[in-house]
């Protein structure tokens, strides 16, 4: 008898990188999960949401007799198709959130948390499904508390397409939060039933509270601080085939950095509205700066270059700048680093 009844918050989250992408070889090809009974990292998630499966099924009626389908006539594939999860939770300075982080800006993966830098000249990682090429690609696991009545969702070859980082100070006491979406293009496994192990999400919480406030910067001037929001999208795109599913997997053709933040208007940031008004090229330096907190190596944020995409007027109790920012490349400098280094 089935006796488990399960919330969404009842599922834990475990990346590993991976030494074969995506899956491990065997006649025929077939998917299979890495170990992940050690070297896991767990990530503090508030919920997760799992994968559409949506397999490709043929149900069209044939010519035979009758008009409905006939039991023959039916057909499904489970393999040519890319499966996406989406994550929200609290920011860790811990070698899980810095995995997500890694993948997105195409830094080779490793369970060391340092600083993490979008290249000026960056593409991506791509390759070969199957390879022994390590450290390009993830294990995702989504864990049920019960694995009587739940089973483990496992998905290989994972790249993460989207990583964002945000706080707000009158929220959660300005916790840092993230949001991550996952991408594969190999077939999940429905069926595990082997309990990760490994290394729990880190003990330090990150407060937008404890960033020095003198050294913030939103469109190279220095603000009273709100809300921020920092974003980068890199897709995921996947060619070929093999009976485990898709060949290979690359990047699309552009990586985005995007910034946002909600600031005082007054006598420093008034330049920002006729700024963006006025915009007629890319400001180089200080863009957007958000400091390491108090706690060395809370996360530092830095976008040196860019353009202002939005400014506008927020008419709330108090008078509030709503400014969004693009980061450019100038063809050396990194994009976006976030500085988890400490010292």
């Amino acid at each position: 008898m089935a006796n488990g009844v399960f919330s969404p918050k009842d599922f834990k989250a475990w990346v590993i990188e991976e030494t074969t992408t995506g899956q491990v070889y065997s006649s025929p090809p077939v998917v299979t999960a890495p170990v992940i009974t050690g070297s896991m990292f767990q990530l503090d998630v508030d919920s997760v949401s799992f994968p559409s499966l949506s397999p490709n099924q043929v149900t069209a009626v044939r010519t035979r007799s009758g008009r409905v389908l006939n039991d023959v006539d039916f057909f499904q594939d489970n393999k040519m198709k890319a499966v996406e999860v989406s994550l929200s939770g609290t920011f860790h300075a811990d070698a899980g959130t810095t995995m997500l982080m890694q993948s997105v800006v195409g830094q080779d993966l490793n369970a060391v948390v340092g600083n993490v830098d979008l290249s000026a000249t960056a593409t991506g990682v791509s390759g070969k499904y199957g390879e022994a090429d390590a450290n390009k690609t993830f294990t995702l696991v989504l864990e049920p508390s019960d694995q009587t009545d739940g089973f483990n969702t496992v998905m290989v070859g994972c790249l993460c397409t989207n990583f964002t980082v945000s706080a707000e100070a009158g929220s959660d006491g300005g916790l840092y939060k993230f949001e991550a979406t996952i991408s594969s293009g190999q077939q999940p496994i429905t069926n595990n039933v082997t309990s990760p192990t490994g290394t729990v999400f880190g003990d330090g919480l990150i407060s937008l509270l404890n960033a020095d406030s003198s050294g913030i910067k939103v469109g190279a001037v220095t603000p009273v601080l709100s809300s921020f929001s920092v974003s980068i999208e890199s897709p995921a795109v996947y060619a070929g085939f093999n009976s485990a599913g898709y060949h290979s997997f690359g990047r699309g053709a552009e990586i985005i950095v995007n910034a946002s933040a909600s600031v005082k208007y007054d006598s420093v940031t008034k330049s920002l509205y006729h700024n963006f008004n006025n915009q007629t090229a890319i400001t180089n330096g200080n863009l957007f700066v958000l400091p390491n907190g108090t706690n060395n190596g809370d996360c530092g944020i830095t976008i040196p270059n860019g353009a202002l995409t939005e400014v506008a007027l927020n008419e709330g109790d108090i008078m509030m700048l709503d400014v969004s920012l693009m980061g450019t490349s100038d063809g050396s400098a990194s994009v976006i680093t976030f500085d988890q280094t400490t010292s």
